[in-house]
């Protein structure tokens, strides 16, 4: 007499293979490094090859506002400074919505924005810093995930509303480096979202681009105001969209 397994049972048998195969896929799966973009900006391959390359390698990476302005500095195209911004932002997004409903990517640390260290590209390394901590930890201040670096909170909603504008006349009037990312760090930005639209992904489009980190740095503004400006970016950003997934289904505004 031959034993059958029940339908249930094989089914359950073959979801969990499948699971395990899609979990080994994700772990094994590396992180495209930093200086692959750099060399192949640098080579005859277009912007738009650049970002399908990124896009394929599903990297996201946890960059500075000085990291732009040094990414240009060595070749990498505005296109593709604004594709890794929008990135990042996508990922701060997925990684609220995860924090809002109680989820988690884990301990799967490849899920998470890449850390990087651009200064190791001049040794020879590969521009990426050690991430074998990200999504190890979990903090009530900040979606896990999101770089330790971005402010728990964007700031008092009363707090004086600037813009790009308003630190290139900044600039423009020789104020220290010290003044100007301490007025940022005390004051909010005007925009989050850039035309309030969604994009085809359904997610929004950034207000602040990497190419812009790259324009300002050329305008004379230093590393620390340039990260100054990407932390509180961020941090308004996480602040969107975590009211944003909140109110979802609850009667407020919704994309």
């Amino acid at each position: 007499m031959t034993l059958r397994s029940s339908p249930p049972i094989r089914f359950l048998a073959l979801a969990c293979v499948s699971a395990l195969a899609a979990c080994a896929v994700l772990q094994t799966r590396p992180p495209m490094p930093i200086s692959e973009v750099v060399t192949l900006s640098n080579s005859a391959a277009s912007p738009e090859q650049v970002i399908t390359r990124v896009r394929e390698s599903r990297t996201t990476y946890a960059l500075r506002g000085s990291d732009f302005a040094k990414l240009a500095g060595l070749g990498v195209p505005d296109p593709v400074l604004d594709e890794l911004q929008q990135s990042l932002a996508n990922d701060v997004d997925r990684l609220t919505r995860y924090w809002v409903l109680g989820e988690s990517l884990g301990a799967c640390s490849v899920c998470y924005p890449q850390l990087v260290d651009l200064s190791s590209l001049q040794a020879g390394g590969n521009g990426m810093a050690d991430a074998g901590y990200l999504g190890a930890y979990y903090s009530f201040a900040r979606p896990p995930g999101v770089p330790e670096w971005v402010p728990a909170y964007p700031g008092k909603p009363v707090a004086k509303m600037i813009w790009i504008d308003d630190i290139e006349r900044m600039l423009a009037d020789r104020l220290p480096a010290e003044q100007i990312a301490s007025t940022i760090q005390d004051s909010r930005l005007r925009h989050v979202v850039g035309d309030g639209s969604l994009r085809v992904s359904t997610q929004f489009t950034v207000a602040l681009k990497g190419s812009e980190f790259a324009a300002l740095a050329r305008s004379g503004a230093s590393d620390p105001v340039l990260d100054a400006l990407q932390e509180k970016y961020l941090a308004e950003f996480v602040e969107f969209a975590r009211l944003r997934h909140q109110n979802k289904g609850k009667g407020g505004p919704q994309p």
